[in-house]
């Protein structure tokens, strides 16, 4: 398409009307003494309208895409434009857009095989644009759909449905094993020396069907209850550079009030991050999925073709959970690894220990559970086996209290072995 000088500069004006609104902005706001936030909120109201412009334009140029009576396919063979053009909307994250499109096909009637705007502008499938599918899907990872129509409707003045939200999401799943598929082992001149395998569950609400009634979720049934959770696997590989630190650097980084400055952070970034997540599931065809081992049967690749020579020490880091140990046996029984329990799962126990003998929010439990981190870390975890044992006895603990520091001592007996971090952080892990 050849584009007359007058039309640009036409598109250009427009364009440029925008800009006029900004800098006219800046000076009413100085003489009339604005509020910076509402500076703000006009200014990105103008930026918005600019963006929508600056799409439309592009459209008026591109036209319909009309390639000529023909276009030849690829694999052979030639499409014939259709007579009448196709429209399609487009959702941008600067508003919504009508698109009159040419399309190919073999003849009138038949299959579209061919839409160069679509081509020549790489449309998604779907008329949500994927800058927005990226944003919405950002927020739903976190927030209900619901609210992410909310924010991006604040932010954005666009209006999103929720039955729109869960189909891009369903349609966006699709893609992610064709996406797994598609990724390499990286380079070993990228990774770094040390390669990390961590796993942990996450709860994920179970929602009721959308064609049932309230009243029936009243039924006392077994099986999930709506609001009570699935647990997803997930699982990370990464290599990363050796870090060593004291354990008192350790507490002290815990244990830092906020406002109190933060020395300079030595910490190496993880290289090359993979994460995979599953429920137990049924697949496309029909074949039952065990979240659990897919995750793990994937970690344990993934793990083997990062390290193919066997030279790398191996960190498995996880929670007490033994379920999670024992399938990671199943897939790597014979693969030697340093085990590491997570230090932010044996913390919430100390507090809850402290707070056993000491009232909450005070400097006493405060200082207990300083304390028995020092030591923990230091590899002293028998140590304050003891310790609490003898604190039970001598407070005379009884009852559920009893109960609660024994359970708290049972998940540091059983996971002793993986407690070493005095060990762990020597070698830089």
């Amino acid at each position: 398409m050849i584009i007359s000088k007058e039309t640009i500069v036409a598109k250009s004006t427009e364009l440029q009307s925008h800009v006029d609104q900004l800098m006219g902005l800046v000076g009413s706001t100085i003489e009339d003494r604005t509020p910076l936030h509402v500076v703000e909120e006009t200014a990105l109201r103008v930026l918005l309208d600019m963006g929508r412009t600056t799409l439309q334009i592009l459209f008026d140029l591109l036209g319909t895409g009309d390639v000529g009576e023909t276009v030849e396919r690829p694999e052979g063979g030639t499409l014939r434009r259709f007579q009448d053009t196709h429209s399609r909307g487009y959702t941008s994250i600067f508003g919504e857009f009508q698109l009159e499109r040419c399309v190919y096909g073999k003849r009138a009637g038949c299959k579209i095989e061919s839409v160069p705007l679509d081509a020549r502008l790489a449309l998604p499938e779907s008329k949500f644009s994927y800058l927005l599918q990226d944003w919405d899907q950002s927020i739903a990872m976190e927030e209900p759909f619901e609210k992410v129509g909310n924010v991006i409707q604040k932010i954005l003045e666009l209006d999103q449905h929720v039955d729109s939200l869960e189909r891009m999401n369903r349609q966006m799943s699709e893609s992610v094993e064709a996406f797994h598929m598609q990724q390499t082992t990286p380079s070993s001149e990228t990774e770094g020396p040390i390669l990390v395998q961590t796993a942990d569950g996450k709860g994920v609400p179970i929602r009721r069907p959308a064609d049932s009634t309230t009243i029936e979720t009243h039924q006392s049934k077994s099986g999930p209850k709506p609001g009570a959770k699935k647990m997803a696997t997930l699982a990370s590989v990464y290599t990363i550079e050796p870090n060593v630190r004291t354990p008192a650097e350790i507490v002290e980084a815990l244990f830092r009030q906020p406002g109190e400055p933060r020395g300079k952070s030595t910490r190496p970034r993880p290289q090359h991050k993979r994460v995979r997540a599953s429920l137990d599931h049924v697949d496309a065809d029909g074949n039952q999925i065990h979240g659990a081992a897919a995750v793990f049967g994937w970690l344990a690749d993934d793990v083997a073709a990062r390290n193919p020579a066997s030279d790398k020490p191996i960190v498995s880091i996880m929670d007490g959970q033994d379920s999670l140990w024992n399938m990671r046996d199943v897939f790597q029984a014979d693969v030697p690894m340093v085990d590491v329990l997570d230090l932010l799962h044996v913390t919430p126990r100390l507090w809850k220990a402290a707070h056993l003998f000491h009232a909450a929010g005070g400097s006493k439990a405060e200082k207990f559970v300083r304390e028995r981190v020092l030591r923990v870390l230091r590899g002293e975890v028998s140590a304050v086996i003891v310790g609490l044992r003898r604190l039970a006895t001598t407070h005379k603990l009884k009852g559920k209290k009893r109960t609660k520091l024994e359970t708290i001592i049972n998940y540091f007996t059983n996971n002793k072995d993986r407690m070493r971090y005095h060990e762990y952080l020597s070698a830089g892990y």
